[in-house]
This record gives C-alpha cells, structure tokens and sequence, in this order.
C-alpha cells in the first residue's frame, strides 16, 4: 500500500512538471516580412514552433508575410500550407492572358483574351492607363477559398490575431488591416506597385505594405505590448551587377532599395531576429518552395533555445472567443453597383437574414457577383448591429471604356489580323454593355454585341457582325462577305446557359446576294476552374440555328483538361458540325481545318456537309514564372468529313509536337506537325484568333 502511494505521488510530480511545461509556456509574436516567394521560408519557422509547442500571441505580416501568416491564423497547420504550396499554381493565378492550345472558344469568346485594357475612360471622362501589370483577381479569389475553411468570417475574432501592413498609395501612410475580409486584406498588403493593380479597401487605395513596412516589428510591438517579438527577415540583400539578368531581377533590387531602410530602422526593435539564408532564391519562383521552407526551419531551430527563452518569460497568449461563428445576418447591403445590380443582390441573398453568417456562402456569392458584366471583383465587409450583422458587398466596377488592341498571325493560313476591341458599359443603362471588335488583314471583320443587363444570365442580347472570309479549300477557292444580325434572350437551367433568338445574314458571293433567316439557339456547360487554362472540368457548347426552317445548322464543341501531376496535364477536344453543301453562296459548308480544329490544314480546309474531329494532347510545362510559363505539348487529333448522302469521304490525322509560352507579356506556339499526306510542317502562332461567327457556321 506505502508503495502505491509512493508511485501515485511521484506520478502526480510528473505531471505537474510536465503540464507546467506544456502549458506554462508564454506566447511570442511573430512579425513576417515580405519578399515574394522567398516568404515561404516563414512556414519552414512556423513548423519548428509547431513541433517545440511555442505558442503564437500574435503574427503581423507584410506582403508575403501577411498571406503566410494570414492562413495560419484563419488555422491552417504547416503541413497543410505545404500542400497547399505544392498545389499552388501560381503561374496561373498571376497571369492574366493564357492560351493553351486546345482551349476551345465559347459563346463569349471572340473577343481578345487580354484582360488588362490598354487605354481605359471612366464614367466622368477621364483616361485611366493600367495601375498594374495584373489585376490580382485570381489572386483574390483563391485567397478566399483558403480562407473560407474557418467559420471566422471577420479575423479580427480568429483564434490567433493577426494584421496585415500595407501602404496608402495616396498619403503614403502605413495602413493596419485588423479586421473585415482576410482574403482582402492579404491582397492589400502583397500589391506590388506596377505589378498588381493597388487594392481600393476602406476608402483608401492600398499597394504593398513593403514600402512603408516590410518588417512590421513596430506594429507588433504596437498591438501586442508585454510579448517578446521574433522578426523573420526574408527581404532579401542588393545584388552586384553581374547577377541582375532579367526584369524579375530589376524589380527585386528595386522593391530590396525601397525597403532596405525601413526594415533596418524597425529590425533593431524586435528581440530577435531569424533571417533564413533565402536571398538568392527568385521572389515569383516556386520550383524551390520545398527547399526554402525547409531553409526558414533550420534557420528556426537554430534559434530554438533563445525562442523558447523568450517564451518562458512571456504572458501566456490570450484565450479568444469567435463571436462571429454565432452572429446572424441582420441585412444585405451593396455599395458600388449600379441601383439595378445592388437590387438583384440583395433580392438573391436575402434568404441569409436571420441565419448565421457562412464563409462559404460568403465566397460563393462573391465569385457568383464577380461573373457579372462589368464587375473586376467583389469585397466584402461587416458592419455590426447589436449582436448581429450587415453584410456589405463591395463591387469593384470596371471602366465605363476599355479599349484594347492586340492581332494574331501564323505561317500556316492566311487568317492574319490587327484588331481592335473595346467595351462600353452603362451606355443607354445602368448595366448594359457593348461590345466590340474590328478587325483589318488579308480577311476583315466588324462585330457587336449588346447586353440590356449586367447580369448575362437573364438579359436580352443584339448581335451585328459584318466579315469577309477567303478559303483555298480542297475543291476550290472559296469567298464571300457576310452581313448578320440578330436578338436573343439568355437564360440559365441547371449548370447550362444559353440563349434562344432569332437571326438574319445576308451572304453576298460571286456578285449576287443571298438572304436567310431562322431561329437560334445556344447552350454552354463549364466546369473548368480556369477558362483559358484549366487543370480540371470540362466545357460543352452547342450552337444552331434553322435558316428559312429548312436544315437545322449546328456546331457541338466538347473540351475535358485533367491535371496528371505538377508539371504534366492531358487535355482532350472534340467537336461536331452540320452545315449544308448546296447552299448557293458556300458558305453554309463545313471547312475542316478553317478554325484550326486540325492546325496542319488550316492553310487547305476540307469541305463537306458535315465534319467530326477530336485532338488530345499531353501538356508539359518546362518552366513557370510570373510572366507565364514554357510548355511543351505531344499532341494528336483526326477528322472525318461527310458528303450530302451522309457517306463519309475523307479521313485525316495529324500529330506533333508544339512549344507553347502562353501569358500576358507575349502569347506564342511554335509547331512541328505531320500528317496522313506525309506533309511536315513548321509552324509558327502569334496571339490569339478572334473568329467571331454568328449565327453560323
């Protein structure tokens, strides 16, 4: 019995000692500079704390920083930031104008796919130039999926408090988001001037916090008083001469000069400093983000001993309570929309007043609010009333003009254009919008195309298009100019959108006119979570229209991307056309080959009265940056074209292999095709096609 209690006591002693240790522990706060891709290496320093039990009081971070730290705070474990680093895209998410190859077009594709307008004009008349490079709404939207996994909706209230730095572009202030959308505030806080468009939020236009604060250890300090900060310091040191090679490295030295004296003038107040040896890695380069987290671990455990110091004088962090997780919706509230679009959303989310607030939802109504016309993103924020919420949408309209000028050419067809394209929002309404094109080569084109409402959906469309076409097809030279025009009303049942309509075309060829007209009809199924280049999803589109209520003339497109690893993805396409022969103008015939359904005729299209094809390619990507990427596909398609007795007279295949470097500073492909006729070719193709056909074919 003596020696029972002897053991219990003893055990007892252990406890203690070991829960005093556990548990006892103070907090330290983190302050996270930033530095591009090389902030990676604050998840290598957050896994040692993890793995040694410190507790985190509080982390400010900076750009970099600010995301890294952000996502732990919203809960993230270091494992999952490290997956979520391997899955990470970011090539994808920071361009803004990509084009693989066998990315189909779709209803509303006959426009350039740039996204960033050369010249732009606001409602009041003024020019507005670019503010950035990119506009960051990837970036954004991605961010509020990481973000969504905690039922947090406002950080302030997350079980680790957290702030982001970012800088007033105006006033040049130092700007401390505690609180609202994360998301919004990470993206703040890493807008790279001339890079990333400035971020309205609050009233204020925000870039990076790095100008004013790349190492924010006085708002740490400020926040948290009585905690011991550790300052992880990865801004990086001047380069010499012989090491600055290409753009990326001018913009690093610039952002190192412009933040070198703010973080030696705040690095001196934090109690101590870990400076991982990341400077020479790229700061948009992700090939070595394992090796730069692992470095910002090693650097951590290093300094363990003087951590865990630090700690064990420390308060312990204090307990908070997510209030949010409770709070109902009191109201939904639109600022920045047009009075026709503040309506329809506050009518569509009214079903959330008197629930509780939901992430998620919140998420999805912002990417849902974002797809409508003339929206560049979409915000949100709280405003408290009493117990419960006011959920605000804050909708970032585009310019009320965008203009933009861009072309296309290759060495295999003669479609070669200049063209230019614009849109012209709020023009007889709020909420409608015009679009157009023009195009002057060896083939002209003029298009437009009017929406009566920002939402796509549910608004009635008007099209006018005028075009000349010349083909050298097997059976002969072809051409003619074409003039259509037509009215559709667009909806949405289920995951289809589509239109139903009426058009009209005149075809003049071989000096006489041909007239016809008939009903129209469109329908679209999209999956893909990127639309110019997907990893995963699919698209389906279906076009037809009954000129004269004769023959019912049709397209069927079908596009599936599977992503196989980190650098390879398979893409697969095929398609189907029905078209008429013996129309008298020619062009109501298929021509395979016409629209680079197979790339190797394109320059000799084959005619017929209907024509099915599919290509499929492996897809490689060699290299990613922040430009684009180089990527290599092996690829391989066949068509089949059938004759007015339905008998299917021609077969043909091709394969290659074809270089592709898809992105907003340039867009090109280069080619090496072979086909059934024993035909190699080189090929060469420079921007992005805009074939623009309505009603059809």
């Amino acid at each position: 019995m003596f020696l029972k209690k002897i053991k219990s006591v003893l055990f007892s002693i252990l406890l203690l000692f070991f829960a005093g240790d556990a548990y006892g522990r103070g907090g330290v706060v983190l302050a996270l500079s930033g530095g591009g891709t090389r902030g990676l290496a604050h998840i290598g320093v957050l896994e040692a704390l993890e793995e040694e039990g410190v507790p985190i009081a509080g982390i400010v971070g900076t750009s970099m920083g600010s995301i890294i730290g952000g996502l732990t705070a919203a809960g993230y474990t270091t494992a999952e930031l490290r997956e979520v680093i391997a899955n990470l895209d970011l090539t994808s998410l920071l361009s803004e104008k990509t084009n693989p190859i066998f990315v189909p077009l779709s209803q509303e594709s006959a426009t350039p796919r740039s996204k960033i307008p050369w010249v732009a004009i606001s409602a009041a008349g003024d020019v507005e130039g670019p503010l950035g490079g990119m506009t960051g709404v990837k970036l954004l939207e991605r961010f509020a999926q990481l973000a969504s996994r905690s039922q947090v909706v406002r950080f302030d209230e997350l079980s680790i408090p957290f702030a982001a730095v970012a800088t007033d572009l105006e006033t040049g202030e130092k700007v401390v988001l505690r609180s609202g959308s994360l998301a919004s505030a990470m993206r703040a806080s890493m807008a790279i001037p001339a890079l990333f468009d400035p971020w309205p939020l609050g009233g204020r236009l925000l870039v990076d916090g790095g100008l004013v604060s790349n190492l924010p250890v006085d708002t740490a300090r400020e926040l948290f008083p009585g905690y011991p900060v550790i300052a992880v310091d990865v801004s990086g040191t001047l380069r010499d001469r012989k090491n600055i090679r290409s753009l990326v490295d001018v913009i690093d030295q610039s952002l190192t000069i412009f933040t070198r004296r703010n973080v030696e003038s705040e690095i001196i107040n934090a109690d101590l400093v870990i400076s991982p040896p990341v400077a020479g890695a790229p700061i948009f380069d992700l090939t070595n983000a394992a090796w730069v987290v692992d470095v910002g671990k090693k650097a951590a455990v290093q300094s363990m001993a003087e951590i865990k110091s630090l700690a064990d004088s420390a308060p312990p962090p204090p307990q908070r309570e997510a209030l949010c997780i409770t709070a109902r919706v009191r109201s939904i509230e639109v600022e920045g929309a047009d009075p026709d679009m503040s309506r329809k959303i506050k009518k569509k989310y009214e079903p959330w007043i008197g629930k509780p607030l939901s992430n998620i939802n919140l998420v999805r109504a912002a990417k849902e609010i974002g797809e409508r016309e003339g929206v560049l993103a979409v915000d949100y924020r709280f405003d408290e009333n009493g117990e419960d919420l006011n959920v605000v949408f804050i909708v970032q309209r585009k310019s009320a003009l965008e203009i933009n000028f861009g072309g296309y050419t290759t060495n295999l067809h003669p479609h070669r254009w200049v063209y230019l394209h614009g849109i012209r929002r709020d023009l007889f309404n709020d909420g409608d919008s015009l679009r157009f094109n023009v195009k002057i080569g060896s083939q002209w084109g003029v298009d437009a195309s009017y929406l009566t409402s920002s939402d796509k959906d549910r608004s009635w469309e008007f099209k006018l298009a005028a075009e000349n076409w010349e083909l050298e097809t097997n059976r002969g030279s072809r051409s003619w100019d074409r003039y259509s025009a037509g009215i559709s009303r667009r909806f949405r049942t289920g995951s289809f959108r589509g239109g139903i309509g009426y058009g009209f075309e005149r075809v003049h060829s071989g000096g006489r006119d041909y007239d016809a007209s008939g009903p129209t009809l469109f329908l679209t199924s999209d999956t893909l979570n990127d639309p110019t280049d997907p990893t995963s999803g699919s698209l389906l589109h279906v076009q037809a229209w009954w000129p004269d209520l004769e023959e019912v003339l049709y397209r069927i497109t079908y596009f599936n991307a599977t992503r196989l690893s980190d650098n390879w993805r398979f893409y697969f396409r095929a398609g189907f056309a029905e078209g008429d022969e013996n129309a008298p103008s020619g062009n109501r015939a298929v021509y395979l080959g016409a629209a680079e359904e197979l790339y190797s005729y394109s320059g000799n299209p084959i005619q017929g009265e209907r024509m099915a094809w599919w290509n499929a390619a492996f897809r490689r990507s060699l290299m990613k940056s922040w430009w684009g990427s180089l990527n290599t596909e092996i690829f391989g398609g066949m068509g089949f074209v059938f004759n007015d007795n339905g008998d299917r007279y021609r077969d043909v295949w091709e394969a290659g292999i074809s270089l592709s470097v898809p992105g907003f500073l340039f867009d090109g492909k280069l080619m090496f095709l072979y086909n059934d006729e024993k035909d190699f070719k080189v090929g060469f193709f420079i921007g992005s096609p805009v074939w623009g056909h309505y009603p059809l074919p």
